[in-house]
């Protein structure tokens, strides 16, 4: 996020671009406070993962918000700027870094808590290499929304790091003393750094688009619509071709084309058991092992 963290304040005041396409559905009720609050979210919403609840909001395209009527009025189809507020626990800002290599984008996280106390919420392992890589992100924390599985730490607070426990004490250590951690990353084969729709006031933010799959509906060859065409009606007329029992016997039995046909009874095989018809005495069977 590229929001602005206001320690006295409590509150992140962060300028949301969104586009609108019509038909515009708010879905979301606002409190009778100045500024607004948001009171509820409907899943129906436009604003659903954008703006939660508890959000105060300030203006809309520079308009100011006095209550859900003014709302309503702004929310127009188009791009709207929706300039806000919010109690964020804790705010991470992204710098893009120089490349290492072409293929390895470089990054730098700083995360910024309100209180501390609180894990990131990643799982890090050493390979042979000595290089830390983060093998798990936990959904949910504030790591999910930069870090990925693969990238690879190299600073912790602008101090190289190579090995896993000593990484993970400098981390804990200044997220409870300073309630704030700094991360350089590298990743392997990105084709493009994390972004957000969320700037600070007086930015724009760019949102990317997202790229075209390849169209799958193509036209068919003419000889293959003819023949489709000619075969449209074939599973409604009824067969022509003769059939391919031969009348072995009189005997009524009904065909696809109305001829009499007769199936003679086939005599069933009979398989003898050999035995031996004289009296033995019988032996009881032995037991199975490991039977009561």
């Amino acid at each position: 996020m590229g929001s602005t963290f206001v320690p006295n304040d409590k509150l992140v005041e962060a300028v949301l671009d969104i586009e609108l396409k019509a038909p515009v559905t708010v879905g979301l009720m606002l409190s009778n406070d100045n500024p607004p609050k948001i009171t509820k979210l409907l899943p129906s919403s436009n604003f659903l993962g954008k703006l939660f609840v508890g959000d105060m909001i300030l203006t809309i395209n520079e308009q100011k918000i006095a209550n859900i009527g003014d709302f309503f009025k702004f929310c127009k189809p188009g791009k709207i700027a929706v300039r806000y507020k919010r109690d964020e626990y804790c705010t991470c800002t992204t710098k893009n870094l120089p490349r290492p290599k072409p293929d390895v984008e470089a990054f730098e996280f700083q995360f910024v808590w309100r209180t501390g106390g609180m894990p990131i919420g990643i799982l890090v392992y050493q390979d042979q290499e000595k290089r830390i890589i983060v093998s798990m992100v936990e959904n949910g924390t504030v790591a999910s929304h930069m870090i990925r599985p693969g990238d690879i730490l190299t600073k912790v607070n602008d101090i190289g790091c190579n090995d896993k426990e000593v990484a993970k004490k400098s981390i804990l250590e200044s997220v409870n003393a300073q309630r704030r951690v700094k991360l350089t990353i590298e990743r392997p084969g990105a084709a493009e750094a994390p972004k957000s729709t969320v700037s600070t006031p007086g930015e724009v933010a760019v949102v990317p688009q997202a790229p075209k799959g390849p169209n799958y509906d193509l036209p068919l060859p003419p000889d293959v619509l003819a023949i489709m065409d000619a075969n449209r009606d074939s599973c409604r007329k009824q067969c022509t071709n003769p059939g391919i029992i031969k009348n072995l016997a009189a005997g009524p039995v009904a065909c696809g084309n109305g001829k009499k046909l007769g199936i003679s009874d086939a005599t069933p095989e009979e398989n003898v058991v050999e035995y031996d018809p004289s009296e033995k005495p019988l032996k009881a069977t032995p037991k199975r092992v490991g039977a009561a």
